[in-house]
């Protein structure tokens, strides 16, 4: 029996089933073979090793969700975890894409401080002007976020070639991430219960097949398998 067929009842220690009986994800360094990467970028071999951690934490996400009986809290949560796992996976990818393609954000221009002058009178209105003081420098990269990425990568459909639907669905989860922040909520029912469930949890499974399966990110599409069942329009949750 293939090791990622075993069932999750395998990893209860009252089973102790043997090494060999248990359920495994697919092995770490089966899935550092499995990523295209620009060796080149700095770090590029600690993103490797983060994303095949992050692949097996998915696989077994995956497991719980499938085989698990949960609440309605716990299972929130674990989607809640799926999504937030999936778009750190997505994430380290779209920054090596886009510096190995030379689409990375650069200046020439430093920040000295501000100076703030005398607040003064335009018409009716009270105003303060600010003013920035920079200064010039070798150029250098600035800090960028998904949004921004995201932006880059809808502008360079090469780089990835997906279907175009996958960016704003990649925007919509992207806020979704963000909710890793616990106070970041809009009012008394914005919380993670009415955020999360399996409609968003496919949504994530099935972007991250379609792009983890695209050949400009993996030469072996076959390890991200478990993914693709996110894609079928029969897949439903029990």
């Amino acid at each position: 029996m293939p090791a990622n067929s075993k069932p999750f009842s395998s990893l209860l220690k009252v089973t102790n089933a043997q090494t060999q009986d248990r359920w495994y994800p697919t092995a770490v360094d089966t899935y550092k073979l499995s990523f295209v990467l620009d060796m080149s970028i700095e770090n590029s071999e600690a993103l490797r090793s983060n994303l095949a951690y992050s692949m097996q934490y998915l696989e077994f996400l995956e497991k719980e969700i499938e085989e698990l009986k949960l609440s309605d809290v716990i299972y929130t949560m674990l989607v809640k975890s799926y999504v937030v796992t999936g778009m750190s996976v997505l994430e380290g990818l779209f920054v090596n894409i886009v510096k190995s393609n030379g689409w990375w954000k650069t200046s020439t221009l430093e920040s000295l401080g501000t100076t703030q002058a005398n607040e003064t009178r335009f018409g009716t209105e009270k105003i303060i002007v600010k003013t920035e003081l920079l200064k010039k420098v070798d150029e250098y990269p600035l800090q960028m976020n998904l949004d921004e990425l995201i932006k880059i990568l809808e502008r360079h459909h090469q780089a990835l070639q997906v279907n175009h639907l996958v960016y704003p669905t990649l925007k919509r989860l992207k806020d979704l991430r963000n909710r890793v922040h616990l106070q970041k909520v809009e009012d008394r029912l914005d919380h993670d219960y009415n955020a999360f469930n399996f409609s968003v949890k496919k949504e994530m499974g099935g972007i991250l097949y379609e792009i983890l399966s695209s050949p400009m990110v993996t030469r072996l599409p076959q390890n991200f398998e478990f993914l693709k069942k996110n894609t079928d329009e029969a897949y439903t949750h029990d």
